[in-house]
């Protein structure tokens, strides 16, 4: 039996002693789920070898997140993924959530990269303007119950949001080994009473943010003939192992050249990396 600054480990139990009282591993690792995730992984996992063993075990992260009503997302458990990646998991609370921020426009423009804003730039339509009411599928997915999006211009209006995926602890060994999938969606309509196009790419990038793999969809509305939503969605599945970011573009113009915002309409963007 050893002994650390009043911490018996038990050699013969699977548990430690605390002034001369045996707990068991289990009753340990359960204490430890209720300290904050920094105290863990900074201070915590040195006190000795067996608390690093119990806060660096991937269940350990699982029980630590449905202690707090949370749910546990399905993910593999590889033998070479590093246990940070299922403490990255409780402390972002990535996978299987959506990674786009601001989908629908209710902060304007932040969170966006715009790439043109010409004409009358974009707009924030509450509800849409001249459209249908957006889908609730839209707003589910993405978790919002807003009735709004963005409108586009009589000129190209254009954004883009590239998201780095280690910094939300997909890491590069989780991303060769399992190959997760990579869901985009988003959705588009026009207004009854105007033609328009809408466009989009949605792209896997590596290091150096070169596009390695993308899928690219446009249309033409016809006026009359526009005010229903419609969904566009593409999963990237066998790609290649030196993806680490991601990119998700859109924009849209009226083909009438009317002043205002008659030009597509977008909402519910949506990047979802799930192991399932």
């Amino acid at each position: 039996m050893s002994e650390i600054e009043g911490c018996r480990i038990s050699s013969e139990y699977n548990g430690l002693y605390f002034c001369n009282t045996f707990i068991a591993r289990e009753l340990v690792a359960l204490i430890l789920t209720q300290v904050d995730y920094q105290s863990l992984i900074a201070s915590c996992r040195l006190v000795c070898k067996q608390w690093n063993s119990i806060i660096t075990d991937p269940l350990f992260w699982k029980h630590k997140t449905v202690s707090e009503n949370r749910k546990w997302p399905s993910l593999p458990r590889e033998c070479n993924i590093p246990w940070s990646f299922y403490a990255s998991v409780y402390i972002y609370d990535t996978v299987d959530r959506n990674l786009i921020r601001n989908p629908n426009g209710k902060y304007r423009l932040q969170h966006w990269i715009v790439l043109s804003k010409a004409g009358d730039g974009f707009a924030f339509e509450q509800p849409p303007v001249g459209s249908d009411i957006v889908p609730l599928e839209a707003e589910n997915d993405c978790k919002l119950v807003e009735n709004a999006c963005f409108a586009t211009s009589y000129h190209s209006c254009s954004k883009e949001q590239i998201i780095d995926l280690s910094a939300l602890g997909f890491f590069p060994d989780v991303l060769k080994q399992c190959k997760p999938n990579i869901y985009f969606k988003d959705w588009y309509a026009g207004r009854f009473d105007c033609g328009c196009v809408y466009e989009c790419t949605f792209s896997l990038l590596d290091e150096a943010k070169n596009v390695i793999d993308d899928f690219q969809f446009r249309t033409s509305i016809n006026q009359w003939e526009g005010r229903e939503w419609h969904k566009v969605e593409h999963c990237f599945k066998e790609y290649p192992e030196s993806v680490r970011y991601v990119k998700f573009y859109h924009g849209g113009t009226d083909r009438q050249f009317w002043a205002g915002h008659y030009g597509a309409k977008m909402t519910g963007a949506s990047v979802v990396v799930s192991f399932s």
